[in-house]
C-alpha cells in the first residue's frame, strides 16, 4: 500500500511482509527529507514492523546538520520502533557507506536497540537479507 508518493519520495508498507520501502527519487530539500523520514518512522513504529528498506540507489546526500538531525530524532523513536533489519541500499559509494554506518553507530550507542542495519549496494540482497536473515555485506 502506498502511504506518500512525491517527486523525490516513494513510502510503500508492505503488511503482510512487516515491510516499510523507502525509495528516494531525487536529492530532497532538508524540509522534504525530514517530512518523509519522520512519517516512515512513525508508520513503522505504529504498525510495529519489523522491516525497513531505504533505498538510496540514486544517492541522496545529507548535509552534517540533517545528518545530525536524523541521529537525534532517531535516537528519540528507537525505543518506539519493533524494527529486527534495517537494510539501506546506496550507489557503489564508500563514503556513503561510511556515513551510514557512522549515524547507525550513532543510534546504537544511543540505545540499546537490537536492531540489526546493514548496506547493500544491490536492492534484490538487501530484500533477501530483510526477508530471510542472511548475513550479506555490501
Amino acid at each position: 500500500m502506498e502511504i506518500l508518493r512525491k517527486n523525490y519520495v516513494t513510502i510503500s508498507l508492505h503488511r503482510p511482509e512487516s515491510l516499510l520501502e523507502v525509495n528516494w527519487l531525487r536529492q530532497p530539500s532538508d524540509k522534504e527529507f525530514k517530512h518523509a523520514y519522520k512519517l516512515s518512522l512513525e508508520i513503522a513504529a505504529q504498525e510495529q514492523l519489523r522491516y525497513y528498506l531505504s533505498d538510496n540507489t540514486m544517492g541522496i546526500n545529507l548535509a552534517m546538520a540533517l545528518q545530525h538531525w536524523v541521529s537525534a530524532y532517531g535516537s528519540d523513536i528507537i525505543g518506539s520502533l519493533k524494527l529486527e533489519r534495517y537494510a539501506r541500499v546506496i550507489p557503489p559509494d564508500a563514503f556513503q557507506e561510511i556515513v551510514s554506518y557512522k549515524m547507525f553507530e550513532f543510534l546504537s550507542q544511543q540505545q540499546q536497540a537490537s536492531l540489526e542495519f546493514r548496506v547493500f549496494y544491490n536492492r534484490a540482497e538487501a530484500m533477501s537479507w530483510l526477508q530471510h536473515g542472511t548475513r550479506q555485506f555490501a
